[in-house]
């Protein structure tokens, strides 16, 4: 690969590493705050904790990094990394709860690291990518909006696990959306200067990041941290992969005879992933 995206995939693993601190932060503040987010009195309970304001900075440089990441490399080299969110937040809240990891869970660890290895060897793009169009990047952005109200919707009619599910879910297409919407912004800020403030892109990235940052914290309520993490970080870059391909011109480096490793591969992950989550039954300390 161009060693420009070697350093893209360097900033994305420092942005998987703000992820996991702010999903470990966000899980410790569900404790606090154990009640769904339906309503006025625990939305504003939440906001009114620290803890709440600190996941929403490291949240930030997570957005900062995975920007900077995305100017020197593409989607499908990104994205992929989310998962190793999993390798840095599980270990994380695993200590914080007075537990150590099991052998299943450092074996899950292992997998899912070699398993990212193989698909960034095998099944990235050859790192053309063009930007979204302006009436792509309307269509992505209401389309996302409609799908991410849809599914709080739908979740709030759900049982707590299901719920759980499907917040983390749609978590993880804002995430992954707002990425790709982030790319071209970043491109489009780069030809064509203050006028991308007029693409919807812009406006997207903003607006579908927020709301994913509040669709997650939802999905942590009542929830351990294994589960609803390891929802969103597969999720995540399926959703821009599907939006790098389909809108961005992006395609797999390894063509048909790459994709059956990197299909196994992907398998491996997933499995690395139910290892890693397995069992993670935790209480969050109480912070200061």
């Amino acid at each position: 690969m161009d060693p420009y995206v070697w350093l893209g995939a360097l900033l994305g693993t420092l942005s998987c590493v703000a992820y996991a601190a702010a999903a470990v932060s966000q899980w410790r503040l569900a404790v606090l705050v154990p009640e769904p987010l339906v309503e006025r009195g625990p939305l504003a309970a939440l906001l009114a904790r620290p803890l709440w304001w600190s996941s929403v900075l490291l949240n930030g440089g997570r957005a900062v990094l995975q920007v900077a990441a995305l100017a020197f490399a593409p989607l499908t080299v990104v994205q992929p990394l989310g998962v190793l969110a999993l390798v840095f937040a599980i270990p994380w809240a695993t200590r914080l709860g007075g537990l150590r990891l099991t052998r299943r869970q450092t074996w899950g660890a292992v997998l899912v690291v070699a398993s990212v290895a193989v698909l960034l060897g095998l099944s990235v793009t050859d790192g053309r990518s063009e930007p979204l169009s302006v009436s792509d990047g309307s269509t992505v952005t209401l389309g996302t909006l409609a799908l991410l109200v849809a599914g709080a919707w739908a979740a709030g009619r759900c049982p707590a696990t299901w719920r759980s599910h499907l917040l983390a879910a749609v978590a993880g297409v804002a995430f992954g959306v707002s990425s790709a919407l982030a790319k071209t912004t970043v491109t489009v800020f780069g030809t064509d200067g203050a006028a991308a403030f007029a693409h919807p892109a812009t406006a997207g990235t903003a607006v579908i990041a927020v709301l994913g940052v509040f669709l997650a914290q939802a999905a942590y309520q009542g929830m351990e941290l294994g589960s609803p993490l390891g929802v969103t970080t597969v999720v995540n870059p399926v959703a821009a992969s599907v939006v790098a391909i389909a809108f961005m011109g992006e395609s797999f480096l390894g063509g048909p005879v790459g994709l059956v490793p990197a299909v196994l591969a992907a398998a491996g992950c997933a499995y690395g992933i139910a290892l890693l989550t397995a069992r993670l039954h935790l209480t969050a300390p109480r912070p200061a």
